[in-house]
């Protein structure tokens, strides 16, 4: 999570403290490394000695009494370095690691609670358009004063809200998804999906989908959006994925325009026709340890003549 202007987006992760928390310590991390001081390793640590110990003894001829003292200072030092830098290092990515996991945990509850806010908005919308009537432009409500004038102004506040609500989605889905799914993103963005559901693209009117391309909002897509009961924010990149999927199957139509029908047909079960019983039927006695089996109830009689053809079918 990184520190953004976008108010609804600082909001939605506040609902995850856990996300907050996360963050600060993968930060304090990445702080303690980059100004950890300066060192060497164990063994640029020794060959430095060693080096000073050569051209000592190139200059003057003796070798240092204090070598093996040096020597060891200067690996026990650097070893301490090393050691701390590691756990340093290890640190930041561990946290790093720790802080995307709960973030990617916790994004389907952000989303939610952007879709809940964007609820909120859209109720909002619908109470104050229903103050102007037929006031459109803010020319129109400055004319109207009073309430007419009251409602334009929430809904230039809602507006505002609105395009934070929607840049905060689009931010928390690009942060939680990988780079393939980030560029076919882009794609469906730039396509204006993501914003409604149930509803083709097609179906939106022309000014609404350019809003939703452009990510550029007008008090009149708001109120558009308020009304169509179409607006939503994807819970994650799969449930994005489905209703884009959805948005873009093919619609088949009748020969008389309307679109066709495909669902399935049930048939149902014909009741079955009990089997025709004659007075010289007699019931099967397949175990003559048993007495004969009393005759089967009739309920057929035999024909005088053969059944033509035209009665068989």
């Amino acid at each position: 999570m990184r520190a953004s202007t976008n108010e609804e987006l600082t909001k939605a992760w506040a609902t995850v403290p856990d996300v907050a928390k996360a963050q600060e310590r993968y930060e304090e991390a990445v702080r303690l490394r980059r100004t950890f001081r300066h060192g060497a390793s164990p063994e640029a640590a020794l060959a430095a000695v060693q080096d000073a110990a050569i051209a000592t003894f190139t200059d003057t001829g003796k070798w240092s009494t204090n070598f093996a003292k040096d020597a060891a200072k200067a690996h026990a030092e650097a070893v301490v370095w090393q050691a701390e830098a590691v756990a340093l290092q290890r640190a930041e990515e561990s946290l790093k690691y720790a802080a995307e996991s709960i973030r990617d945990d916790m994004s389907p509850d952000v989303l939610a609670h952007l879709d809940g806010r964007l609820t909120e908005i859209l109720t909002a919308t619908k109470g104050a358009s229903a103050v102007l009537g037929d006031v459109t432009t803010a020319e129109g409500a400055i004319d109207a004063g009073g309430d007419a004038l009251d409602a334009w102004r929430r809904l230039t506040g809602l507006l505002s809200d609105l395009r934070n609500v929607r840049a905060a989605q689009w931010d928390v889905l690009r942060s939680v998804s990988y780079d393939d799914e980030r560029a076919r993103m882009r794609m469906w963005m730039a396509q204006g999906h993501g914003e409604v559901r149930g509803v083709r693209l097609d179906d939106v009117p022309a000014h609404v989908r350019d809003a939703m391309r452009s990510q550029s909002y007008s008090i009149a897509q708001l109120v558009w959006l308020a009304l169509s009961g179409a607006a939503y924010v994807p819970t994650s990149y799969e449930d994005l994925a489905a209703n884009v999927a959805a948005s873009e199957e093919p619609i088949s139509y009748t020969d008389s325009g309307r679109p066709a029908n495909y669902s399935p047909r049930v048939t149902p079960i014909p009741t079955p026709t009990p089997a025709k019983v004659y007075p010289h039927s007699t019931t099967p006695h397949l175990d003559e340890s048993q007495p004969v089996p009393a005759p089967p109830k009739v309920n057929a009689v035999m024909r005088d003549r053969e059944a033509t053809t035209l009665e068989h079918f």
